[in-house]
């Protein structure tokens, strides 16, 4: 059976899970630093989820360079593997309002261990179904890291139930990060990029269709009352730009490229973990339009973004030294540079004046990008 078609479904879920989880974060009480910083902990369990499931699909694209179809055993045990991945949503939210309770936590425990234990079962059956695939010999998958994960989980367990409730929550997170590490060592050049641009795709549009249904439905049928949601649509409208404008680099970025190695897609990868949070922090700022700490959020968020574009396209001009247009087309990172001098200047002007004027400077410094970007393409035309 071709894998084409099974890839696409399966990296959709993924993406659906990833944005859904969005919306599982509650907004802080107050448009102040201490009722967001008391609410960080559902962003830090939104991160970990976030973490594990890229880190997943990783491996998954890792292992189907190698071979060129599944059988139905296959699927089935990558289907159970879907099922628990889509109930990380549910039960992370669930700890994230009892991180103290040791029900809450071994549940949220037993479904990262069954999700991995299922995901380990699949590889398993894969190798087993291209058992003639000489291919495969070259991922070089050494059992022992696949168990560590789950003996780090199974110690938070017993430190849960005995000395620290949130030890698995803690667990998790670190058996996560050896996950990485450990992918990060058996990190490749992929040639073949059609994949992650078709999961960066799904998460873009699924984060712009999140922020839309974050804004509240008119209360009765008048003009009036439509434009009483005036500031929630401006917010919308801005970020869709933000959005938009992510989404537009990728594809000039990976339309001139020849391949994406590790570090460049957890670079792309972080850049969309901070776009994710757009639809959260646009219904903050609508809710809270003229206070100051939304709007610096968003623009923080907006400068990290910009950033993690800077080593994502640094990393590929790293490994791709005789792409003439990629390194013509990213010969410095100038656009990205203003963007973030652009919007921390602004943060700065918001704190004293007008709070407003941070959002809207992102917006504005995306106009500017689209201005070089557009000289830069006509240059290119002549190389």
């Amino acid at each position: 059976m071709n894998t084409d078609r099974f890839e696409t479904f399966y990296d959709a879920i993924l993406a659906i899970v990833i944005t859904v989880l969005v919306l599982k974060i509650p907004q802080p009480l107050g448009p102040e630093w201490g009722a967001f910083i008391s609410n960080s902990l559902n962003i830090t369990k939104y991160f970990i989820v976030f973490l594990a499931i890229i880190n997943i699909w990783y491996s998954n694209q890792n292992l189907f360079q190698h071979i060129d179809g599944i059988n139905n055993k296959s699927l089935i045990a990558y289907g159970i593997s879907i099922f628990l991945f889509s109930l990380f949503p549910y039960f992370a939210s669930w700890l994230s309002l009892n991180l103290y309770s040791l029900a809450a936590e071994t549940i949220f425990g037993l479904i990262i261990v069954f999700a991995d234990i299922s995901h380990i079962i699949a590889v398993i059956v894969v190798f087993g179904a291209n058992r003639s695939n000489e291919k495969l010999k070259e991922l070089n998958i050494k059992k022992i890291y696949f168990i560590i994960p789950l003996i780090i989980i199974l110690i938070g367990f017993i430190i849960s139930y005995t000395l620290y409730t949130p030890g698995i929550y803690v667990a998790s997170l670190l058996s996560i990060v050896l996950s990485i590490i450990y992918n990060r060592k058996q990190g490749k050049e992929f040639e073949d990029t059609e994949r992650f641009e078709a999961l960066i795709d799904a998460i873009i549009a699924i984060i712009i269709t999140v922020i839309v249904l974050e804004i509240p439905t008119a209360v009765g049928g008048s003009l009036a009352a439509l434009l009483e949601l005036k500031l929630e649509f401006i917010a919308y409208a801005i970020s869709f730009i933000v959005c938009f404008n992510v989404w537009n680099f990728t594809y000039n970025l990976f339309s001139i490229i020849n391949k994406i190695n590790y570090k460049s897609i957890w670079s792309i990868s972080l850049g969309l973990f901070f776009l994710s949070l757009i639809p959260y922090l646009t219904t903050f700022v609508a809710m809270n339009f003229h206070d100051f700490v939304p709007n610096c959020l968003y623009g923080i968020d907006f400068m990290i973004i910009n950033l993690c574009s800077i080593v994502a396209t640094f990393e590929m001009k790293k490994i791709d030294t005789s792409n003439k247009f990629l390194q013509a087309a990213f010969q410095n990172y100038n656009n990205f540079v203003l963007n973030i001098i652009f919007t921390a200047v602004f943060i700065i002007i918001g704190y004293y004046y007008y709070p407003p004027i941070i959002i809207i400077s992102c917006l504005f410094s995306i106009c500017i990008t689209w201005i070089f970007m557009y000289k830069k393409i006509n240059l290119l035309d002549f190389i």
